[in-house]
């Protein structure tokens, strides 16, 4: 599968699999994940483990590296992290 294929199943994926009040989207290059400041500041850990889990189980096969924001709405926190292929 290609990078802009798999970024676009992964952004798929991802507005399916988590729970809702969320925006996943593409942004140069990189799957952006905005989420409410409360969540960012409370929850931030929780997203992280599910968005890798739900990943890892639905595409544990992956040809290309994986770059994922998740931002606040207000753009006050970001995080920036990488998904390594498998």
């Amino acid at each position: 599968m290609a990078a802009f294929e798999l970024q676009h199943a992964i952004i798929e994926l991802l507005k399916r699999e988590l729970n809702g009040g969320q925006t996943v989207s593409l942004f140069k290059d990189q799957i952006l994940v905005q989420i409410s400041t409360t969540d960012f500041e409370h929850r931030l850990g929780n997203f992280l483990q599910q968005i890798y889990s739900t990943i890892d189980h639905h595409v544990p096969n992956r040809m290309t590296n994986l770059s994922l924001i998740i931002r606040d709405y207000g753009h006050r926190y970001e995080n920036v992290f990488k998904i390594w292929k498998s």
